[in-house]
């Protein structure tokens, strides 16, 4: 714990924001907001950014988020924004691939300040407090990289930080690490043969477990790698590592794993990979009503959280295309036009991504009201 005292010492003296520790392993931060706002500006999502650099999504075992504001406006108007600026964290935590169940969250509008509501203080009440409970025993190995391993034949190997949108096949920025790490390995090992296993926890979703684990598949195959060195499957959640007790096993069980199936002795000298990457994911749960090009809700939130990621793009490009595997061309463009709008709305940078439908391919199945969509993302 000493190190993690001395980050949060350092962390104090260079953000100008509140952050606290209490007790052994809990983390209390506050973010502050302008009058009547509630969406998060690129400086509140650095803060959030800073404290998560200090404690990880992947050794959270609780989070607790309380909203709040000053005394200005009505009582109820301010219980609603209170609540808006918990809903603009929240959604901000889970892009980051926080799992919602671990989360408490209630606002209280302006009836607990914190500090003076004079007018020389008050902005100091337009706060969300953040409460983030660590279980030190996930903190990772320093350093660790899959490039140390020496992927012996029968070995499995978890692909540590490869974290992905919730409830989608497409990784989160930060993953391109791992993934390069991965194909790194690849050319460093050109015997190995590997199969991919995609795991989900506590809810039987096999598609998304295969499609996890075929997205690294189609990764390493659009950039260079022989496919007959590789194979994936999905096991839903049938092969838990933990009996998922708590939320640590949980989280342990979601994962997609490395299977080596053969490799040698022979090893590569490998240059330090520097070329531009990209890779491709299928895009799920964007639904539209029934004929209509109007995002479903389950679409919107959908989109929603695909959205927040990309509004961090560490320097990626995000290109998506919706298939006319519905037989309707005209339909399948207006989709395409309430995906863009609906993206710009929710303050995506328009030199970021773009949206374009195009003809099914032969081997794509049509359907009644389902356009297969699909996202390329490019490193500049």
């Amino acid at each position: 714990m000493k190190f993690i005292k001395h980050t949060l010492a350092a962390l104090i003296l260079t953000l100008n924001f509140a952050i606290a520790q209490k007790g052994d392993s809990t983390l209390v931060f506050e973010i502050n907001f302008n009058l009547d706002s509630y969406a998060l500006s690129k400086a509140q999502k650095a803060k959030v950014d800073s404290v998560l650099d200090l404690a990880p999504i992947s050794v959270l075992k609780h989070v607790e988020i309380y909203g709040h504001t000053d005394s200005l406006a009505g009582i109820e108007y301010n219980r609603q924004l209170s609540k808006r600026r918990v809903q603009s964290i929240l959604t901000y935590l889970v892009y980051n691939g926080l799992d919602p169940l671990l989360v408490d969250a209630d606002y209280y509008g302006e009836e607990r300040p914190k500090y003076d509501n004079a007018a020389e203080t008050r902005a100091r009440n337009r706060r969300v407090e953040v409460h983030l409970s660590i279980d030190p025993s996930l903190f990772p190995k320093p350093e660790y990289r899959i490039t140390s391993e020496k992927f012996k034949k029968g070995e499995r190997i978890r692909l540590p930080n490869l974290n992905f949108v919730g409830n989608q096949p497409i990784p989160v920025a930060q993953s391109f690490s791992v993934l390069r790490d991965l194909l790194e390995v690849m050319l460093m090992y050109p015997d190995l043969q590997i199969e991919l296993q995609g795991h989900v926890c506590c809810n039987d979703n096999y598609e998304l477990s295969m499609e996890r684990s075929k997205m690294v598949h189609d990764f390493l195959v659009g950039n260079g790698i022989d496919q007959s060195r590789l194979s994936y499957k999905g096991f839903s959640n049938k092969k838990p590592l933990f009996k998922e007790k708590t939320e640590k096993e949980k989280a342990l069980n979601r994962r997609v794993e490395v299977l080596v199936i053969d490799n040698s002795d022979r090893v590569e000298n490998v240059i330090a990979l520097d070329k531009k990457l990209d890779l491709r994911a299928p895009v799920l749960g964007v639904t539209f009503f029934n004929k209509k090009s109007r995002l479903t809700p389950q679409g919107d939130h959908s989109l929603s959280l695909i959205a927040e990621m990309l509004q961090h793009p560490e320097n990626l490009y995000f290109e998506f295309v919706i298939f006319d595997n519905i037989n309707d061309n005209a339909l399948t463009k207006g989709r395409g036009f309430a995906i863009d709008r609906t993206l710009k709305k929710m303050y995506v940078p328009r030199e970021l991504f773009l949206v374009r439908p195009k003809p099914a391919t032969s081997r794509m199945p049509d359907s009644d009201n389902n356009n297969f969509l699909m996202v390329k993302i490019s490193e500049k």
